[in-house]
């Protein structure tokens, strides 16, 4: 009869030791997934904030200078707006499908920053600014597109 007790005792034991382990485990990983989707969402801001501002300063600079711009300072309103290191920060933290929309979104700002230097005019309805403009706000609007669903949880759309 002792031994019985003792088992029995044991076994609580260890039911007891187990699913608390097992309830910290799947508390720990729903807090770690918390804590990235967080993070993602700080990321994704910081890099639509930066892409809106470089734009801005770009697009200030195109239109207060004659064209085309010294390349010069054109570099240095691109860099004013820490563009590349929100781009990197959102590369790491990101899962695929923003990281490639982030790709393109920011190799159409490098195409707005280098076609400031190189178009005769940079007025917003010229067909040459189009060129520039119109693959970067595509891009644009499908990485705003990939980062809604990846926050929501949803699947990648289409939406462009």
């Amino acid at each position: 009869m002792g031994w019985v007790t003792l088992v029995g005792t044991l076994s609580g034991a260890v039911l007891g030791v187990g699913s608390s382990m097992l309830i910290e485990g799947i508390r720990a990983r729903r807090d770690r997934g918390n804590r990235l989707e967080e993070v993602r969402r700080e990321a994704y801001v910081k890099f639509l904030t930066a892409l809106t501002e470089t734009e801005t300063a770009l697009q200030t600079l195109a239109l207060s200078r004659p064209t085309p711009v010294d390349p010069g300072d054109v570099i240095t309103a691109y860099r004013s707006q820490r563009i590349l290191p929100t781009f990197y920060e959102l590369l790491m933290v990101a899962p695929p499908v923003v990281s490639e929309a982030a790709e393109n979104a920011y190799q159409g700002m490098r195409g707005i920053r280098d076609g400031i230097t190189t178009l005769a005019t940079v007025e917003q309805g010229s067909d040459a600014w189009q060129e520039v403009h119109l693959p970067y706000r595509d891009a644009v609007r499908r990485l705003r597109q990939v980062m809604r669903d990846s926050i929501q949880g949803a699947a990648p759309t289409g939406a462009r």
